[in-house]
């Protein structure tokens, strides 16, 4: 039970340190944008960018702690993830709607997660 307890405690540790760097890296890329306006289709391209190296960035985090499938751990942070940045950014824009379009983050953010997950134990067995 103390395992599952842990291994919780370093899922919402990834979370929230990847959840951070997203909103870190939103306001940056909105004051270069401000300064040099980009168009739409580089805000999309940037936007997703963002988000992988937000969850790789919130998995590294996590998988300090957790020693086994660390690819299912991946992809929970993943999931998670993209709700806590989702209901942020609809409460910053007054605008909650789910729409098909989520669906597609959500594949999109367990697929980073978990492919963020074997990555990285690749790393660790390769100086290990």
């Amino acid at each position: 039970m103390e395992q599952k307890n842990s291994n919780v405690r370093h899922i919402l540790k990834g979370t929230l340190y990847g959840v951070t760097a997203s909103l870190v890296l939103v306001l940056v890329f909105a004051l270069v944008e401000s300064m040099v306006g980009l168009g739409s289709g580089a805000i999309t391209i940037v936007a997703q960018i963002i988000k992988v190296v937000s969850i790789f960035f919130g998995v590294s985090v996590a998988l300090r702690g957790i020693e086994r499938r660390g690819w299912l751990h991946g992809g929970i942070i993943g999931i998670l993830h993209t709700a806590v940045t989702f209901l942020i950014f609809s409460i910053i824009s007054s605008g909650f709607e789910i729409t098909t379009g989520i669906l597609t983050e959500i594949l999109f953010a367990i697929v980073i997660g978990a492919a963020s997950a074997v990555l990285l134990a690749m790393g660790r067995n390769k100086t290990a």
